[in-house]
């Protein structure tokens, strides 16, 4: 039997890679979806059946707004 790692005190790259490597386990992905939707309160999530053109045309015209200014 192995211990199980602190997901609090990885970082969320070191979760992402945890996550990608054990992909049987649902409690890492479950603590990264966690933490992204804290991180990122105000994201929207998509389903796959969604079209999403025209959220990808607002991100990337907002993104070039920034780089401009």
């Amino acid at each position: 039997m192995s211990v199980k790692p602190d997901f609090a005190m990885m970082t969320t790259l070191q979760l992402r890679a945890y996550v990608l490597e054990h992909r049987d386990e649902d409690e890492p992905l479950q603590a990264y979806l966690d933490r992204r939707r804290s991180e990122n309160p105000n994201s929207r999530v998509y389903k796959a059946e969604d079209d999403v053109t025209e959220a990808i045309a607002d991100y990337l015209k907002s993104k070039r707004q920034q780089e401009a200014s």
